[in-house]
């Protein structure tokens, strides 16, 4: 081979490599991140009373938000972490929901939606299960859509 061929050939080589690499690079820039979308069987307002503190409680949870008390609301269209992960993330585990802050282990709680029968009416309500490290047991709290009090046990259809 000529040495002019040879230098023609390393030189669309290197050409080839070098659009082979730049095309690797486009295909993954061009990842869309998906906005967190909260399941229907979650999304409206709910109540909790509280026989300790005799304070009532909220939850609130829309299409894309999730907010509890006086805690910042979550979004699953604001983006965290330079723009990587949404804000609020919703993960199934088991039967139950879990909220998170932005693809993170800080869990706020584990929901799931409930049909219970309050005053002889089948009500929509959903079922928190609380766990945290250093209780012997896991116990849960029933958030309702109206601000009743719990003078007697609801009876809960799973």
């Amino acid at each position: 081979m000529r040495k002019s061929h040879y230098y023609y050939f390393l030189f669309l080589a290197a050409l080839g490599i070098g659009m082979f690499l730049i095309n690797i690079n486009i295909s993954s820039a061009s990842a869309h991140v998906k906005y967190t979308v909260v399941p229907k069987s979650l999304r409206g307002t709910y109540h909790h009373y509280s026989k300790k503190n005799h304070k009532w409680s909220q939850v609130r949870f829309t299409k894309y938000t999730y907010k509890i008390g006086n805690l910042p609301k979550l979004s699953g269209k604001k983006l965290v972490a330079g723009g990587l992960y949404p804000q609020l993330s919703i993960l199934k585990y088991n039967s139950y929901y879990v909220t998170e802050l932005g693809e993170s282990d800080a869990y706020q709680a584990f929901y799931k939606g409930i049909s219970i029968t309050k005053n002889g009416k089948k009500i929509h309500a959903l079922k928190e299960l609380v766990s945290y490290p250093g209780i012997k047991h896991d116990y849960t709290i029933i958030w309702y859509p109206s601000k009743i009090k719990s003078t007697q046990s609801p009876v809960v259809y799973v």
